[in-house]
């Protein structure tokens, strides 16, 4: 019976396997892994939480209601990605995120999707922050995704943009009247 040992790694990043009586068995690489996070887990997070974000927001313009509770479905899919995030080996400085996270799905399953959508925002924001500190890195690509959800969800939150052409002229013709 051959038993294999492990020899340290060299500085060239290769470890040798050995057979006891020394043989040389196999070299292979060893993957050296970087402390820092980068920002594809939360991409991936906050893309699945946009779906059911904004399909919930639309029900609820369409309806003119009080919050609407999602469907268990969608709150299901909300909590895979937010738990996927949460559940990752996270930086101190970033550990805020997840709970911010966290804090969208208990509003999402409230059916307070404005709340939910400003925590995911905030996380966003917060996760940028960490990396212009370099806490984490940001490619640029990385920072462009960012920067769309962040907007559109800025957008849904704060919808003062969307005022139509006759609230326009009512207003236009209410101040008028006040001269």
């Amino acid at each position: 019976m051959l038993r294999l040992g492990c020899w340290p790694v060299r500085k060239d990043n290769q470890r040798t396997n050995v057979n006891v009586g020394g043989d040389l068995l196999t070299t292979s690489k060893v993957l050296v892994f970087s402390d820092r996070m980068d920002a594809s887990s939360l991409i991936t997070a906050v893309e699945q939480l946009m779906g059911p974000i904004t399909d919930m927001y639309s029900q609820q313009v369409k309806a003119r209601s009080e919050p609407i509770k999602p469907q268990l479905v969608m709150i299901r899919q909300y909590e895979t990605a937010v738990y996927g995030f949460r559940d990752q080996r996270l930086p101190g400085e970033v550990k805020g995120v997840s709970a911010l996270l966290v804090e969208s799905l208990d509003a999402f399953e409230a059916g307070r999707v404005l709340e939910a959508g400003r925590f995911v925002m905030q996380a966003v924001e917060q996760f940028e922050v960490a990396g212009k500190e370099s806490v984490v890195t940001i490619t640029e690509e990385q920072a462009a995704k960012l920067g769309q959800f962040r907007s559109a969800l800025f957008k849904m939150i704060n919808p003062g943009h969307e005022i139509s052409p006759q609230d326009i002229a009512k207003k236009r013709t209410a101040a008028q009247s006040q001269w």
